[in-house]
């Protein structure tokens, strides 16, 4: 970056250490580079601060997280602004003088018509330096990384520099991908039913409409792909509810192990079935989607992160920028539009800090829409791999839906799956005995240790008194006294192959005018006069 002045495009995959590597260079060359701007998703915005704040302790630091945060009058080396901020506020951040741009996710500003596009563009005019990050640079067509190159004000094409993890860090573990197949409960199956024939036979009856009137088949379906957006995204909401229980049970089963989890969606209506019945499930769990406050976006993220919460829950909001290492496991209870989106999603978990394999599991209702986008995403996950920014790559939503149309009548095989084939059919899961019912946890197996055993009691909400190692490969984590309980109602409950509860009857403590009653009826049975003489031989 030194070498080209600062004005290089990043294309470094995710979890590489591209921030770091942005704020050791406004570290190093302090002088020439500030005061610096740097554009970033929403939801990162204060993880972009808290970075500044520990590899440039020297800075002064100001993220401008809403519309009515003021400039300070005092000049800073590093503003930090989000990509919806950015244009709303561009005439204060032109009066910064800024020499160095940074743009966070710079496909952001793919499209040269949009108006953050062109005031990125502007601000990249008047920047001496420039520094354009995104770990997938290509996301439709190599047009769009024209478009990028353009920011430069340059006609050829500006040094890029494009690592991937293997390169950065050989000794992150890799990622397996895993399909699940969920099979729809009869109510959903024929919801779904209905739907579909009412689709397939509007899509007929319309492009027969359109060609009968003289119009070529590719003119008909490129117009009737906006109307057809909105039909299967009803298609895929119904197939996404439908797939909650499953994803819960799965969780539940996750949970159970001691293992954290990522979940990502799409729509609404199935993140609130799948809040819902985790609620149920006594399961407690954090969600960043659009509507999420900024500030709570970070703490949702600390929290996971620091085991305190074993599910993140996200929709696209969260598919970029924050790390969520803790978990080995993401799974994607709904598909999303393009490949790109789905590996940023990925990256969250797959970072420089993953000490661990991990897998990333689609949940997958066979016979549905779902074969039909699997089949259309992996093969353009095919092509992406094969050659980045070589050809033209359509691989956004519309020419998703677009592809989808064109063929509708054409038979799609299902992907190879793995696992139970009855996930979401059984019934699910009880939750977990309540802390206050618990009077031990009993651990079985060379998995456990002490630091194991506390992360999955934190996680589970479970405060122990002691931890301590039995005979053999056997840990016991006390929370109470067996004195508390009722004598002969201490019983196992299996958790898993390796994890038992001990839950019991809890003894009634009294309350402050019980004890007083009982003490007065004991005084009463003993007799006053005895306990008069008691006195008086003590006082003695």
């Amino acid at each position: 970056m030194k070498q080209h002045d600062y004005r290089v495009l990043v294309a470094n995959g995710q979890g590489t250490g591209k921030t770091i590597e942005c704020l050791a260079a406004i570290s190093i060359d302090r002088l020439k580079l500030c005061p610096a701007i740097i554009v970033c998703p929403s939801s990162v915005v204060i993880n972009w601060y808290k970075e500044a704040r520990k590899w440039c302790p020297w800075a002064r630091v100001h993220p401008i997280i809403n519309r009515n945060d003021r400039l300070p009058k005092r000049r800073h080396h590093i503003y930090i602004i989000s990509w919806n901020l950015m244009t709303e506020r561009a005439a204060e951040l032109v009066s910064i003088g800024h020499r160095l741009l940074i743009a966070d996710e710079a496909q952001y500003a793919k499209n040269s018509e949009a108006a953050r596009s062109q005031t990125l563009a502007e601000l990249a005019r008047l920047s001496p330096h420039l520094l354009l990050l995104s770990g997938t640079p290509l996301i439709n067509s190599h047009s769009e990384l024209v478009n990028l190159y353009k920011m430069f004000g340059s006609a050829e094409p500006p040094p890029m520099i494009r690592r991937l993890l293997g390169d950065v860090a050989p000794d992150v573990p890799d990622k397996l991908r895993l399909t699940l197949p969920v099979y729809l409960r009869p109510r959903h199956a024929e919801d779904y039913r209905k739907a579909f024939e009412e689709f397939d036979e509007w899509l007929k009856s319309e492009l027969e409409k359109r060609m009968s009137e003289g119009e070529a088949k590719e003119a008909a379906q490129r117009a009737l792909a906006a109307e057809a957006l909105i039909k299967i995204g009803y298609l895929r909401r119904l197939v996404g509810v439908a797939k909650t229980y499953a994803c819960v049970d799965w969780i539940s089963r996750a949970v159970r192990v001691g293992e954290p989890v990522v979940i990502f969606c799409e729509h609404g209506e199935v993140i609130h079935r799948i809040q819902k019945m985790l609620k149920r499930q006594g399961i407690t769990y954090v969600t960043v989607r659009g509507s999420t406050p900024k500030n709570k976006r970070q703490q949702y993220v600390e929290q996971f992160q620091a085991g305190e919460v074993p599910v993140f829950i996200g929709t696209k909001a969260a598919h970029t920028g924050i790390t969520l290492t803790r978990a080995r496991h993401l799974c994607f209870a709904e598909r999303f539009w393009t490949s790109a989106d789905e590996e940023q999603a990925e990256d969250r978990i797959r970072r420089i800090s993953q000490k661990y394999p991990t897998k990333i599991w689609f949940l997958h209702a066979v016979g549905t829409v779902d074969d039909r986008i699997a089949d259309i995403i992996e093969r353009k996950r095919r092509i992406i791999a094969n050659a980045i920014g070589s050809e033209d790559i359509e691989n956004t939503e519309e020419s998703a839906v677009l592809e989808l149309v064109s063929n509708w009548s054409e038979q799609v095989n299902a992907p190879t799956h793995n696992g139970d084939p009855m996930l979401g059919l059984v019934r699910s899961l009880p939750p977990l005995p309540k802390p206050k019912e618990v009077q031990a946890l009993i651990f079985l197996g060379s998995r456990w240790n002490e630091a194991s055993v506390k992360a999955w009691c934190k996680m589970n909400k479970y405060t122990t008194q002691s931890i301590r190692k039995k005979t053999g490969k056997k840990i016991e984590a006390t929370l109470r006294s067996p004195s508390m309980f009722r004598q002969g109602s201490l019983k196992t409950v299996k958790v898993s192959q390796q994890i038992y509860i001990l839950t019991g009857q809890r003894l009634k403590r009294p309350s402050a005018k019980q004890y007083r009653r009982q003490k007065r009826l004991q005084e009463q049975k003993v007799g006053k006069k005895f306990l008069r003489k008691r006195r008086k031989t003590r006082k003695k």
